[in-house]
């Protein structure tokens, strides 16, 4: 691999790039980033309404649970996770 990876898809990416001396700072970042998202409550549409004589669409929304947050698209099962990576990363780096 050539230089830092534009779409880091996993958990495992993460990990190959945290054993990479060159790449483990932005790898932190990434990870700090994920943990920090505020992810967890999403928007759903419940209607949709058209005011015909102004031509306005009026929509109703609802904030739920979100089903997938960042962290658990790239592989992770908690955010807690995610801050374990980035300690244990730490901890090597001092080392």
């Amino acid at each position: 691999m050539r230089g830092y990876p534009k779409h880091i898809a996993t958990k495992k990416d993460f990990e190959n790039l945290l054993a990479m001396p060159e790449h483990r700072d932005r790898a932190l970042k990434d990870l700090a980033t994920i943990r920090d998202i505020a992810d967890d409550k999403a928007q759903k549409t419940v209607s949709i309404t058209k005011d015909e004589l102004r031509g306005v669409e009026t929509a109703v929304k609802k904030e739920i649970d979100n089903p997938m947050p960042v962290y658990k698209i790239k592989g992770f099962k908690t955010r807690q996770e995610v801050a374990d990576l980035i300690s244990a990363a730490d901890v090597k780096k001092e080392v």
